[in-house]
């Protein structure tokens, strides 16, 4: 008796569990539908990327325009716009010449220190401007590459060393090559902490890099250093943190652009610097 209710209770254990298997796919296939999201379209913008350095050749403003999420992402240069380059107090501003479809240049104008610059481009009628002042120069001394341990494994990166002017608010952008390939990441760094003393700081690299891509013994590497305003200091940070994940609420869709008028973008203003040495 005891045995068959045993055997009894095994069947009933063994049908329900069966049940329990089964259920869900029983459940889910009653269920199936085709769900079709009427996702409404992004009105296109204007992208205009615009810069100014201390140095010849390096005035150039591209312009192109977002897609929607489900369009391909090739982004064609916006060709036939009006571009031009003023400084406070000039008597007529630089116009810049299309040298390929929405690439946009003066080859012979460098920019000075203390300068405000303001960019205004025209498209279609529309008119979008911005302003960027350039700050004073300040001059990398030394590169040199350490090696660091990151997740059990050794990488190589870049180190910048430098004397920070004192009572200055200096704000730092840089952007690193291996073998004149341009790496992923965006580098932004303030003196906040530093202000006066010798301004040291490490490139580190995003830990999904590909060994291929990290910096190996005999790569030639590239650094540039960028000396910028207060406003794309806050352009590019927010890139930076928004790359990075952070997770903060305050992080933008999209950084926080000086252009007006309804463009996304930037205009900066900037000196550079550039230093090369041959890996480790």
């Amino acid at each position: 008796m005891f045995s068959t209710t045993i055997r009894s209770l095994n069947a009933g254990s063994r049908l329900f569990a069966a049940l329990l298997l089964t259920l869900p796919a029983i459940l889910l296939a009653s269920c199936e539908k085709v769900i079709d999201l009427d996702l409404k379209g992004v009105e296109a913008k204007y992208v205009i990327e615009g810069t100014l350095t201390n140095e010849a050749g390096g005035c150039r403003v591209l312009i192109s325009q977002t897609k929607d999420f489900d369009e391909n992402n090739d982004f064609p240069g916006i060709s036939g716009a009006v571009v031009s380059i003023s400084s406070q107090g000039s008597e007529a501003p630089v116009l810049l010449t299309e040298t390929e479809p929405g690439i946009y240049e003066a080859s012979s104008f460098a920019g000075s220190s203390g300068t405000t610059y303001l960019l205004e481009v025209i498209i279609g009628g529309t008119t979008y401007t911005a302003s960027s002042t350039m700050p004073e120069q300040v001059n990398m001394d030394t590169i040199y590459v350490t090696e660091e341990n990151i997740f059990g494994e050794n990488w190589k990166l870049a180190n910048i060393e430098f004397p920070d002017p004192a009572g200055i608010e200096n704000k730092y952008r840089y952007i690193q090559y291996i073998n004149g390939e341009k790496t992923e990441g965006f580098y932004t760094r303030d003196d906040e902490l530093v202000d006066g003393r010798t301004f040291e700081t490490k490139l580190y690299m995003d830990p999904g890099t590909d060994e291929e891509d990290r910096i190996q013994s005999g790569d030639e590497l590239t650094i540039e250093m960028q000396c910028i305003d207060a406003d794309m200091y806050t352009y590019w940070f927010s890139l930076e943190q928004g790359a990075t994940g952070d997770g903060s609420p305050a992080t933008p869709a999209n950084p926080v652009s000086n252009i007006r008028g309804g463009a996304l973008g930037y205009f900066s203003a900037h000196t550079t610097q550039v230093k090369t040495m041959i890996a480790p």
